[in-house]
C-alpha cells in the first residue's frame, strides 16, 4: 500500500506536465506595423545553445475563434503535444488565436469552386510572420517548420501551403478543402491528408478531390488517410496517429531562407 501512494505522488507532476494550458505558454507577438498577436507557444524546458528545434504551426477550428488565449489549445493539441512527449521529441509548437471577425481565411467553401482569395487573411500573414519571428530569435530550424490545422485550420493550412510552397516541409490537413485548380504548386510536398467518411461539417470529397488532383499533378509525396466513422472529429486519431508523427519529423527542406519568396 506504501508503495502505491508513492507511486501516484510521483506520477503526477509527470501527468501535469502534458496539460496544454501548462505545457503552451503565452506568447505575445509585435509586428512592424504594431499588431499585436497573442498565442501560446511550446518550447524545449532546456533548450541547447545554437542548437535548431523543428517548429509545428497548429492552426485552430472556427468554434476556437476568439481573443482568450486559450480554446485554441482544447481541441486536437492535447493528442498532438502526447504523441510528441511520448517520443520524446524535443520541438517547438505555436498555436495562435484569430479572432471571429478575422479567420484564417477569407472565404470558406466545401464545393470545388473552393479557391484562394486574391489576398491572404491578415491573421494568416501575421502568423507567417511570426514563425520568421521564431526562426531569427527562438532557434526554430527553418529547414523544418511544419503546418497542421483542423476544420477551419484544415482549410488555413491548404490555403499558406498553396500561397508558400517553400515555407514548409510538410503539411498535416484536417477535414479542410483547398483551392484545387492550384495544386501544381504544392505537388514536391510532403503532404498527409485526413478526413472522416461520415463528416457532415465539412464533405470528405473536400480532401479526396485535393488527393486526386495532386495526384494526378504528379505529386508523389501525398498521403491519405480515410476513417470510416467519426463525425467531423477526425484530429484526434490523426494527431494519436504514431507513423504520422515520426513522418512529419522526418521531413526537412533545406533552401534559400523561404521569407524570400514571400
Amino acid at each position: 500500500m506504501r508503495v502505491s501512494i508513492v507511486c501516484v505522488l510521483l506520477a503526477f507532476p509527470v501527468l501535469a506536465q502534458f496539460a496544454p494550458d501548462q505545457m503552451m505558454r503565452p506568447y505575445a507577438y509585435t509586428n512592424d506595423a504594431g499588431k499585436v498577436l497573442t498565442c501560446r507557444l511550446h518550447s524545449p524546458r532546456f533548450p541547447e545553445a545554437g542548437k535548431k528545434y523543428p517548429l509545428i504551426l497548429f492552426l485552430h477550428g472556427s468554434n476556437e475563434c476568439g481573443t482568450n488565449n486559450l480554446s485554441q489549445i482544447k481541441m486536437g493539441l492535447p493528442k498532438l503535444l502526447s504523441s510528441l512527449l511520448l517520443q520524446q521529441e524535443q520541438v517547438m509548437v505555436l498555436a495562435p488565436q484569430c479572432s471571429r471577425e478575422n479567420w484564417w481565411v477569407k472565404n470558406v467553401s466545401m464545393s470545388a469552386d473552393h479557391a484562394l482569395a486574391k489576398n491572404i487573411a491578415p491573421s494568416l500573414a501575421a502568423v507567417l510572420e511570426l514563425c520568421q519571428h521564431l526562426v531569427e530569435t527562438k532557434q526554430a530550424d527553418p529547414d523544418r517548420l511544419y503546418i497542421t490545422g483542423l476544420s477551419l485550420g484544415g482549410f488555413a493550412t491548404w490555403d499558406a501551403i498553396q500561397r508558400y510552397p517553400k515555407m514548409f516541409a510538410a503539411a498535416v490537413p484536417i477535414c479542410g478543402n483547398g483551392d484545387i485548380q492550384q495544386v501544381r504548386a504544392i505537388k514536391s510536398m510532403p503532404i498527409w491528408v485526413f478526413h472522416a467518411k461520415d463528416d457532415k461539417h465539412v464533405p470528405v470529397d473536400c480532401s479526396r478531390r485535393m488527393v486526386k488532383k495532386l495526384k494526378a499533378a504528379g505529386a508523389k509525396k501525398v498521403n491519405y488517410t480515410e476513417y470510416e466513422s467519426g463525425g467531423h472529429n477526425s484530429w484526434d486519431r490523426a494527431y494519436a496517429n504514431k507513423q504520422m508523427i515520426e513522418w512529419l519529423l522526418q521531413q526537412t527542406n533545406k533552401k534559400e531562407p523561404w521569407w524570400k519568396f514571400w
